[in-house]
Order: structure tokens, then sequence, then C-alpha cells
């Protein structure tokens, strides 16, 4: 009879993490599984924004087939796509070689400049491209003026041309980034065993050091990949009449409020993504080789003159072409207008009326992106915790779920939640505060989630195991002793978020109402009313307020930029 209360508060303990499961697990059934399986069921309804669970139709499918506007847009997300990938490649490859392996200055300087482009909200380079490459652009004016004799003109920045250019210079930090880390990372002995035995520079590096850096490139091109098919904001600025899947969701939803149309194309962009995802795998897994070795030889780094020049100037010029728009939107916002090749009309007007014309943007920009923020920490800590240590039956499906958005385009999710919740639903969002958080905590859980998950993997449980042997229940033990050994990976994951949520345009644009604006819209709206200045003093506050957090969290916690945002 001694050994009863120990069974029974055994029992108690284990049951705990349990039942605290079921929080995050009822999480994800409502706002995402439920959403999504409305989304596909409205995904073969006759056009409209009624659910008839009695009608069954595939016009929403047929179109792609049928319709050239459809036609137009699937086609043009798969060029867009596939060139930004190969061309990111291009350019991120060679760079992350040469700055790991070359003896160039300003190493560590280039590493951290290189990931200011996916900083900066992509739809915001997009709207400095106008000012440099558009109609009256002061780099199409030089280039225009320089050219003139030779009878050439360059085009403006819109449609193909301008989606390309501008997502590839927003992109290319993801494959730059991995690819650095995979060739400094790489062990040297294969290379100088293949150099003793007579084989060339390019013989090595094709069958010894690309295919050790196979997986970190097929990561890298995969987020490109990702981010450019569901990208909102690049097409709807500069992408003029060539529309693209995100662009033709938004145009369904809000030009016609179809519903079941735009659920069509969510589950085409989503279908892609997946066989993308799924053919990524199937390659990388194919080529993935593992260096069996308890030494590690140091890399030599090439030191001749001509490679060192070479790797500079080609490393300098990249990120100087990707940095344009950074310097583009400080010295636009003090100016009215930008014609030819100066600005006019020198103002702080852009910025003294931030306080009186964009207070409620403001207001709503950090109170959504905080709140969403601090449920993402606690939902994805929480998941992470009781999957990895727990590991109860589900977890796997509970671990799909919510990675599952990550790869879901902004409209999507955005379309799964109008789907669920808005028109005749027994629980109405729309409109409201709520909706965007859920949103947002959607979408961004996977950041948390992932930090969490890396950093318990490599913690040994024998702390946690002691605790609970003396006498600790497990919720005291998570608190006082889990918690603080993950709390640097919740935070980094956490400030991710953060960063990446004050910029949201894709998922906002077709949840928000009058009274839930936030200052991407605001920004996206003035400049489609060509208000630049307005834009670009909205945007430098928003860049400095982002740049700032994750420069406190380098400082803090002794992390580069470029290791937070590998994961995004």
């Amino acid at each position: 009879m001694s050994h009863d209360p120990v069974n029974a508060k055994k029992m108690r303990k284990d049951i705990t993490p349990y039942l605290i499961f079921t929080i995050p697990l009822v999480f994800m059934m409502i706002f995402l599984m439920y959403p999504m399986v409305l989304t596909i069921l409205r995904a073969f309804m006759p056009s409209g924004n009624k659910l008839q669970p009695g009608a069954f139709s595939i016009d929403g499918f047929t179109k792609f087939f049928t319709s050239s506007m459809y036609k137009k847009a699937l086609n043009n997300s798969f060029i867009v796509s596939l060139s930004v990938t190969g061309l990111c490649i291009l350019i991120g490859v060679p760079m992350g070689y040469f700055v790991a392996r070359v003896k160039i200055p300003g190493k560590n300087f280039m590493l951290s400049l290189g990931i200011l482009p996916i900083i900066m909200p992509s739809f915001v380079g997009a709207f400095t491209w106008v000012i440099l490459l558009g109609r009256q652009g002061v780099v199409r004016h030089f280039l225009n003026l320089l050219l003139a004799p030779l009878g050439i003109t360059i085009p403006t920045i819109y449609g193909m041309f301008g989606m390309i250019l501008c997502m590839t210079l927003t992109y290319y930090p993801f494959v730059f980034q991995l690819a650095y880390g995979a060739f400094a990372s790489a062990n040297a002995l294969l290379e100088e065993a293949g150099m003793l035995m007579g084989a060339s520079r390019w013989h090595i590096f094709r069958t010894i050091t690309f295919p050790l850096i196979l997986p970190s490139l097929g990561a890298g091109a995969l987020l490109v990949f990702v981010r450019t098919i569901g990208n909102f904001g690049i097409p709807a600025i500069i992408g003029g009449d060539k529309y693209v899947l995100p662009t033709l969701i938004y145009f369904r939803v809000n030009g016609f409020w179809d519903l079941n149309g735009a659920a069509s194309i969510a589950i085409v962009n989503v279908a892609i993504t997946a066989l993308v995802l799924y053919l990524q795998k199937r390659i990388v897994s194919r080529h993935e080789y593992e260096t069996i070795s308890a030494t590690h030889s140091e890399i030599k780094q090439h030191d001749g003159k001509a490679i060192r020049i070479i790797a500079f100037v080609y490393c300098a010029i990249i990120l100087v072409v990707s940095l344009l728009p950074q310097i583009t939107i400080i010295v636009m916002s003090f100016f009215e207008k930008w014609v030819g090749l100066f600005p006019e009309g020198f103002t702080l007007r852009h910025y003294t009326r931030i306080p009186t014309h964009s207070h409620k943007e403001l207001f709503n920009t950090f109170y959504l992106s905080i709140m969403a923020t601090v449920l993402a920490a606690l939902l994805g800590s929480l998941v992470a915790y009781i999957t990895e240590r727990k590991k109860p039956k589900g977890a796997a499906l509970l671990d799909m779920s919510i990675m599952m958005p990550f790869i879901l385009p902004g409209t999507v999710v955005s379309v799964a939640l109008l789907s669920a919740f808005s028109g005749n639903s027994i629980i109405k969002l729309t409109g409201t505060y709520t909706i965007i958080v859920i949103s947002y905590m959607v979408r961004r859980t996977p950041y948390v989630y992932r930090s969490v998950a890396a950093s318990l993997s490599q913690l040994n449980p024998s702390l946690e195991e002691a605790s609970t042997i003396a006498g600790a229940n497990w919720f005291y033990t998570f608190r006082r002793v889990s918690v603080p050994l993950i709390m640097p990976a919740i935070i980094s994951g956490s400030i991710l978020t953060l960063t990446t949520l004050l910029q949201e345009l894709s998922t906002t644009i077709l949840l928000y109402s009058s009274k839930t604006r936030t200052v991407p819209i605001q920004i996206y709206g003035a400049v489609a009313d060509g208000k630049l200045g307005e834009a670009s003093a909205l945007s430098v506050v928003l860049l400095i307020v982002v740049f700032v957090i994750v420069y406190a969290m380098n400082r803090k916690q002794g992390k580069s930029i470029a290791s937070a945002f590998k994961m995004g």
C-alpha cells in the first residue's frame, strides 16, 4: 500500500504535459486544419462566397486551362519563381565561396550587410526600384543618357523583368548565407587528398566540394522558391499587368469577394510548393554525403592577388546593387519628388506628419505583432518541449501541422481563415484584431518551434530528470529548469517572428479593416497613390525599428544576424 501514493503522483506528473499538449493541438485544429479543409471544399464549389455542401464544381481549376488570365498568372508564377531561384543560386554560391574560401578584407562586414535585403520588407524594395528604374527613375535616366548615342533604351522596372530583378536582389542572401556556412564548415581533408592525387581545382570542386554543400544549397533554393511563389507585395507594386498566383488571389477576393475561386487558386499554389518541396528532398537525399572523421583540417584560403581582387569586386558589386533600395528610401524620405538625377524639394514633412497621420497604424502594427509574437513563443515552446521530450502519440501530426504554414503563402492562410470565419460562420472574425493575430500566429509559430526544438535536441535531459527525481512536478520543472535552458532559443525565434511580423503585408492585405490597418498597409497605399516620400519615411521608421531589435539581440546573445535568419 505504501507505493500507491507514489504511483498516483507519477500518473499525475505524466498526465500534466498531455493535458497541456491538447491546447496547441486544439488551436491548430480550429485555426489551421479546419480552415484548410474548408478551403479545399470551397475550391470544388461554384464561384462566389457561398459554402454549399451539395454543390460540386471544378470550374475554379478548369479556368487554368480556359481563362487566358489564369493561364498567364500560372505561367508567370513558374517563370518568376524558377528564374529567381536560378539567379539566386548563380549569385549566392560564388559569393558564399569567395567570402568563405578567399582571403578578402571585411568578411564579417560583408556577412552582416548581406542579410539586410531580407530584413527590409520586400514590397519596400519594390517601390524603391520604381524610384530607381521607373518611368522617371534616376538610374534609368542616367543609363539612358549614356546609351542614347547607341540608340539603346533601358526598359522600365514594371513587368516580368522588374519582378525577377527585385526578388533576386531580395532573396539571394538565403543562398549566400547557407552556401557560406557550408563552404566554411566543410572538412578540407578530402579536398587536400584530391590535390595530392593530382586532381584539378575544378574537378575537386565538382566531385568533392559541391556534393558536400548540396544539402545547404537545396535548403537555400527551397527557401527562395517558397518566398518567391508566395510573394504578394513585389508583383502588386511592379508587376504591372502581369498577374501571378498571389495577386490573382487578391484580385478574386478584393474585386469579386469570390472566396471559392480564390480557394481554387490557393490550392494550386500550395500544390506547386509541395511538389517542389518533394523534389528538393528527393534530389538532396540522393546526393547527400557525410564525412566520417574525428579530425577537422582547417580550410586553406586562396591568397592569390587575381582571385582576391575578383572576389572582393564581385561581392562589393552585389552588395552595393542589392543595398541601393535602403540608400534610396533614406534619401527619398527627405524630399518631395525625384526628377532626373537628383531629388527635389528638401522637407521634414514626411516625418513630422507620422505622429498625427500614422499613430493608429503604428499602434496596430506593434500591438498585433507583439501580441502574436508572445502567443507564438508560448505555443511554439510548449509544442517543441512536449514533442521533443515526451514524444506522445500524435506528435508527428502536430509537428507537420505546425510546420505546414512555413510553406504556405500569406494569401493562402488569409483565404483559409476567411473561408472559415466570415459570412454566416459560427465564429465571425472578419475585420477584427483577433483574425490578424491568429493568422500571424499560424504563420510564424514555426520559427519559435524549430528554434526551441533544435535547442532541446542538443540539451541533455539529465537536469530535468534530476528535478523530477527530487519530487518537483512537471510544470515546476518546465518553468524553473527547462525554460532557462531554452530561453536563448525562445528569444531567437521570437525576435525573428517579431521582425518579420512588423513588415507583414501578404497576410494582412486580405484581412485588415479600417480599424486594423497597419504600417505596411499604409505604405502599400501610399505607393499606389504615388506618395513616395510618405512611403519612404514610414519605411525608414520600420527599417530602423527592425534593425535595432535584431542588433540588440545580437549584442545580448552574441549571435550573428545571419544565424538568426538561416531558419527563416
